[in-house]
């Protein structure tokens, strides 16, 4: 449904005067629980050059924790991003890789994905296969938890991502091994992704079912969650969107956790 004149003065004021607002800081946005339960664990960040992974890596080493950042091409990931992180090289698409990076191991995040419609890098084998071999090389090395981010539509058989391969269908496929796996799971599918700072606006999560065209979240919030979700006893094995409100930034979000589904 369109928005009426009066939504559209009302949603653009919204946005001018959050955009005047100071930004709450990273630490308050995931919450100091979250930073005392992940201080001191081990973190695999697979995907950590990506769109979404870099985010999520750069609010971990804000926040002190360290990730051991995972690359096909640590060089040139180092090129890109310094040598403040832990580079480690490998590949989901090549279990005996994994192996070698997952030693003590306490939570793997995965912001693993393709676009590529064919090739060794098609759905199948990024979408499916890889987080297959995520998966059995976390439950290998003792992990207790991985944290996945996907797609509001995974699943979806219907949707036109498809065309690439059929990438919700294999995104579906993959999530359903982690939920299998017998590993704590969080999966986060995250509503369209403005590639800007979080902190300004609220975050929702809310069940997959009920994710609706046209919400969005910054990708700064959506990272703030992917951690918070790495930490917190009450996100484990719940399956949700995330969008941010046109609330401004709150924190005690992390409630929400407790009331989305498992699948």
């Amino acid at each position: 449904m369109q928005l009426t004149m009066l939504g559209r003065f009302i949603a653009t004021t919204f946005l001018f005067l959050t955009s005047m607002v100071q930004a709450m800081e990273v630490s308050d946005v995931v919450g100091e629980e979250a930073l005392e339960a992940l201080r001191g664990q081990t973190i695999l960040l697979a995907g950590a050059t990506g769109n979404n992974g870099s985010a999520v890596l750069r609010q971990l080493g804000e926040l002190g924790l360290n990730p051991r950042a995972m690359s096909r091409n640590i060089a040139k990931a180092r090129e890109k991003f310094g040598d403040t992180y832990e580079w480690v090289q490998a590949d989901v698409t090549d279990p005996a890789s994994l192996s070698k990076v997952m030693q003590d191991v306490d939570v793997v995040i995965s912001a693993v994905a393709t676009m590529m419609p064919f090739g060794g890098n098609r759905p199948e084998k990024v979408d499916y296969e890889g987080i297959v071999n995520l998966v059995n090389a976390a439950k290998a090395a003792g992990a207790r938890r991985i944290v996945l981010i996907t797609s509001s539509h995974s699943g979806n058989e219907d949707h036109f991502f498809n065309w690439f391969g059929n990438m919700m269908i294999w995104k579906g496929r993959g999530e359903q091994a982690a939920i299998e796996s017998g590993l704590e799971y969080v999966i986060i599918g995250p509503a369209a992704i403005e590639f800007e700072p979080g902190g300004q606006q609220a975050i929702r999560l809310e069940p997959r079912a009920d994710y609706e065209r046209g919400q969005m979240i910054k990708v700064g919030d959506l990272a703030s969650v992917v951690i918070a979700a790495a930490a917190l006893p009450e996100a484990a094995n719940r399956l949700f969107s995330v969008y941010n409100a046109d609330t401004p930034a709150v924190a005690g979000w992390q409630s929400q956790f407790a009331d989305m589904p498992a699948r």
